[in-house]
């Protein structure tokens, strides 16, 4: 499985547990020029709204998928968040970025939220 496959399927895995925790998922893949953010999604419990990296690694030995999200990366995620809020009309929304860890084969998940 190519990198880009692996990629694609935590992403699916990762949207399916945030339904399946009350989360209604409001974009994949968007995009602020260069910028992407993985997922969106309004958690149900609180109305917030949460900006999701999904990272997915078949094994640790680089360290943990989250290691991947360093500061360049937020600071990404930080103004493609601020597009999305703004071309929504969403900036009254409390809002919070989770990371998404995804296993493979496996498929274990591992959510950081409020990661940054």
């Amino acid at each position: 499985m190519s990198t880009a496959e692996t990629g694609k399927r935590g992403e699916q895995r990762a949207e399916r547990y945030l339904r399946q925790n009350g989360c209604r998922i409001l974009a994949k893949n968007y995009r602020a020029g260069r910028h992407e953010i993985d997922l969106i999604a309004r958690e149900g419990a609180t109305d917030t709204i949460v900006f999701v990296e999904v990272k997915t690694r078949t094994s640790t030995r680089f360290g943990r998928p989250m290691e991947a999200v360093n500061a360049k990366k937020q600071r990404f995620l930080r103004l493609a968040a601020e597009q999305w809020l703004m071309e929504n009309d969403a900036a009254e929304h409390a809002a919070r970025f989770d990371v998404i860890e995804v296993f493979e084969p496996n498929g274990e998940i591992s959510r950081i939220i409020d990661a940054f």
